[in-house]
C-alpha cells in the first residue's frame, strides 16, 4: 500500500541571523521569562501561561528549534501564530543592525 503525499508547508522567509551581542541579550531575556513563568504557574500575582509564551517568543528569535516548537503549539490557532509571527519579525527589524 503507497503512502499518501506529504503535504508540503509553506515555509516563511527565514530571518538573517542578528549579532552575537543581540543573541546573547535575547537568550538572558528569554530564559528569565520562562523561570519566571514557571514561577508564576504556581504564585499567584504572576501570569504564568503569559510569561512563558512571552519568555519563547523572545527565545524564537534566536532559536529554531524554539520557533517550531511554537508554530506546532499554535497550530489551532492560526490568528493567534499570524499575531506572534508579526511580532517576531517587527522585533527582529528594530535588531537587525541598519544596512545603509
Amino acid at each position: 500500500m503507497a503512502k499518501p503525499p506529504m503535504r508540503r508547508r509553506r515555509q516563511g522567509k527565514a530571518l538573517a541571523r542578528l549579532p552575537l551581542g543581540v543573541r546573547v541579550a535575547l537568550m538572558v531575556i528569554g530564559w528569565a521569562l520562562v523561570a519566571i513563568g514557571i514561577a508564576g504557574l504556581i504564585l499567584p500575582g504572576i501570569q504564568g501561561i503569559l510569561t512563558l509564551l512571552l519568555g519563547a517568543a523572545v527565545l524564537s528569535l534566536v532559536s529554531q528549534r524554539v520557533h517550531n516548537g511554537l508554530r506546532r503549539l499554535f497550530r489551532r490557532w492560526p490568528k493567534g501564530w499570524r499575531r506572534l509571527e508579526k511580532l517576531r519579525r517587527k522585533l527582529h527589524r528594530k535588531l537587525s543592525p541598519k544596512n545603509d
